[in-house]
């Protein structure tokens, strides 16, 4: 067995691990046992393929990759393909860097003056700087690379096109089957490819933001409208309440006046205090929702308590996200609650020093402890076909944002709370 071939591939292999999970997992050693045994013998099949076997080094580093997708995707319980992009773009900036190191060794020392100690140390320096760099600084934190190949899914033929040309690159470079001119122009026509391919990411990015943004803005007027229309309907009510508490005050005896305006203003106090609390509510998204939801609730016949804690300001989620998560989550529960005796709901949104937390309480008839697990998967429904979809939608944006789904049944009563970490 080649042991140089075997300890670059190591490296290589690693180097990729160490990324992914920094940027993916945000957690440098997430798992990093076993992740350093699915290495290990990665490099192990590939050093014997390559050398032993004479299998052909393309086809082997993308099988091995992919192998390494679904190792990891059944050990984050995630999809193989979606892991397997992920993967994709770390170990696209792992060829970049080789490709950069090798422009440099070819550009000070010569094609034959490299050494494949010197090639080894240099190569390791720079993976093990670049881990360094994404872990003890911001820069990793602030790339959400999960977050955004899950909402750009269209990127990932870049990412594709990108991979295979670095891989063909470092395939000539290993192979001995370019000399110092051709790797200056090799280099500087990969940096030109990966500079109007970065232009593209950002020209995507911004124009499918742009759509994003205005599909949200579309979907919320309706629920802002409302809620804009009600505080107007508010203060016009207020004044004719003033007027009608200055009549009684006009037209009633001494001995009637206090008692008199004593019940009107509690009458008032009552049809108004539901609204009156969504006033305090910081969030627009989340009063929006939470009015439009008690109307719908109240059509249906449902009493609905809700308490905000928590303004959710620096939370995860974008707006439609947060939309969805509070939507759903209302919905099954004024559903459940509506078909049953007791009709009775409770929302409450708070945060701790770690989390923001969406907890919904309802009754239910009928479920059962066992049937709990099922209720957030894809078209799992009591309610008919066509329907189940919505908290399966809740569970997807959780996942996305690393976030918890805990579930409890106790006397009839359901609990369901969504925890979101800071």
């Amino acid at each position: 067995m080649d042991t140089g071939m075997f300890i670059i591939s190591l490296v290589e292999i690693l180097t990729g691990i160490f990324i992914y999970n920094i940027l993916i997992n945000n957690e440098l050693f997430s798992r990093i046992k076993i992740k350093t045994l699915i290495a290990i013998i990665t490099s192990v099949i590939y050093t014997f393929s390559v050398n032993v076997y004479k299998s052909d080094q393309l086809i082997t580093l993308v099988g091995l990759l992919f192998l390494i997708a679904i190792m990891i995707s059944k050990l984050e319980d995630k999809d193989t393909i979606i892991t397997f992009i992920e993967l994709l773009v770390c170990f696209i900036v792992v060829l970049v860097l080789e490709l950069i190191a090798t422009f440099i060794m070819h550009l000070i020392l010569g094609n034959d003056d490299v050494s494949l100690t010197t090639y080894y140390i240099l190569i390791t320096t720079i993976m093990i700087s670049l881990v360094l760099l994404l872990r003890f600084t911001t820069l990793g934190k602030k790339i959400r690379l999960s977050e955004f190949l899950s909402g750009y899914k269209s990127i990932n033929i870049i990412i594709l096109n990108l991979f295979v040309f670095f891989l063909f690159i470092k395939l000539l470079a290993s192979n001995d089957l370019m000399d110092t001119e051709i790797v200056i122009q090799v280099t500087v026509l990969g940096l030109i490819l990966l500079g109007i391919n970065c232009y593209f990411y950002i020209y995507l990015y911004k124009v499918l933001n742009e759509k994003k943004k205005s599909e949200i803005k579309k979907s919320f007027n309706p629920l802002i409208n409302d809620l804009m229309g009600k505080v107007k309907a508010n203060e016009h009510e207020y004044k004719n309440h003033l007027n009608t508490i200055w009549s009684i005050a006009q037209i009633s005896s001494p001995e009637e006046v206090k008692s008199k305006i004593k019940e009107y203003i509690s009458s008032i106090v009552d049809d108004s205090e539901e609204f009156s609390m969504l006033v305090d509510v910081e969030n627009t998204i989340v009063k929006a929702v939470l009015y439009n939801k008690g109307q719908r609730a109240e059509k249906l016949d449902v009493k609905y308590n809700y308490r905000v804690n928590s303004n959710l300001k620096d939370i995860s989620l974008d707006n439609s996200e947060l939309t969805v998560v509070l939507s759903n989550l209302l919905n099954n529960a004024i559903e459940a609650t509506s078909i049953i005796d007791k009709k009775e709901i409770e929302v409450d949104i708070s945060e701790d020093n770690k989390s923001y937390i969406i907890n919904v309480r309802n009754y239910t008839e009928g479920l059962k402890a066992e049937s709990l697990s099922n209720i957030f998967k894809m078209g799992y429904s009591t309610k008919g076909e066509g329907r189940g979809y919505g908290l399966y939608n809740v569970k997807q944006i959780v996942e996305k944002h690393k976030g918890k789904i805990q579930i409890s049944l106790d006397d009839d009563i359901i609990n369901i709370r969504v925890i979101f970490m800071k």
